[in-house]
């Protein structure tokens, strides 16, 4: 028989896994959204890094950040 302290570890125990906060994940096409800056490194130099791929030079709607093309908003 389980004692009344072990039954009160599971219970707190499952209450704090039940409402552990769940991590939303981006689709594959749209991942490169969310990529790191710091990816563009591994780039080799001619190279930058722009929506998940190495290219020569940034694409449209994209501004040239140095290793890395970030996609340029109008917003502000």
């Amino acid at each position: 028989m389980i004692s009344h302290s072990a039954r009160a570890f599971l219970a707190a125990l499952t209450l704090t896994v039940g409402l552990a906060p769940v991590t939303a994940f981006a689709g594959p096409a749209q991942s490169y959204q969310y990529e790191r800056r710091t990816t563009g490194r591994m780039c080799r130099p001619p190279l930058k890094f722009a929506a998940g791929a190495c290219v020569r030079r940034c694409p449209a709607g994209f501004r040239d950040n140095g290793g890395y093309c970030r996609q340029f908003s109008q917003r502000f």
